[in-house]
């Protein structure tokens, strides 16, 4: 596993000349010790992205990755299909438990997800579900799922409390933990980021987002 620096992919929405850039403005403090998380069925050459939204429960302990999910075009409430994107490198699997937040902490209407199909082609990362009408309610383009502890309206399953320093990339298929490094106050440009929620923004009081758009 390897860690790099103060950077992340180009964004599908915008061109860089080189193949990262840098997203920290500045990084006033992280926690003293990162924490490790479980690769165990991750392929070699998966990239975790930097400023991911992420929970260390302690210092040199256990980082959770949130997994996020954007909506890749409306879904009407009487829709049967529902495409997803993967903004944090998490797979959505079958029985995770998501949905849209609808204020600080609550995420509304949230549903297990069916089996999911991996799209290929031009839409090589993306995900399809056959739903059952209404099940996740109405959702825009650009929606963000997150994961929730029950379905039904109800709560996050978990709230960041800090992001992902530097992008890991998993260097070996044998791989069993990676190391993150926790930023919990600095200034980040957040349209260079995997996009979350506001509630999830509002969690790390001592982050500021900067937007160059």
């Amino acid at each position: 596993m390897s860690n790099y620096g103060n950077a992340f992919f180009t964004p599908e929405s915008k061109q860089y000349p080189g193949s990262v850039m840098p997203i920290w403005l500045e990084v006033k403090e992280r926690k003293i010790a990162g924490g490790t998380f479980s690769l165990s069925g991750v392929a070699k050459g998966t990239i975790f992205p930097a400023g991911m939204p992420v929970r260390l429960d302690k210092m040199g302990g256990t980082v959770t990755i949130l997994p996020t999910f954007q909506v890749v075009g409306a879904v009407s409430s009487s829709a049967t299909t529902m495409v997803l994107k993967p903004l944090t490198n998490v797979a959505p699997a079958e029985d995770m438990i998501v949905g849209k937040m609808t204020s600080a902490g609550v995420v509304g209407k949230a549903e297990e997800l069916p089996t999911p199909t991996a799209l290929t082609g031009t839409d090589a990362g993306k995900y399809s579900f056959t739903i059952t009408a209404n099940d996740f309610g109405t959702l825009a383009d650009g929606d963000i799922l997150v994961v929730a502890t029950a379905t039904g309206a109800n709560k996050a399953a978990t709230l960041p409390n800090g992001l992902s320093w530097r992008q890991v990339v998993v260097d070996s298929d044998n791989a069993t933990y990676g190391t993150i490094a926790v930023v919990t106050k600095g200034q980040v440009l957040g349209d260079r980021i995997p996009q979350m929620p506001e509630e999830y923004k509002a969690a790390m009081p001592g982050i500021t987002f900067e937007y160059e758009l």
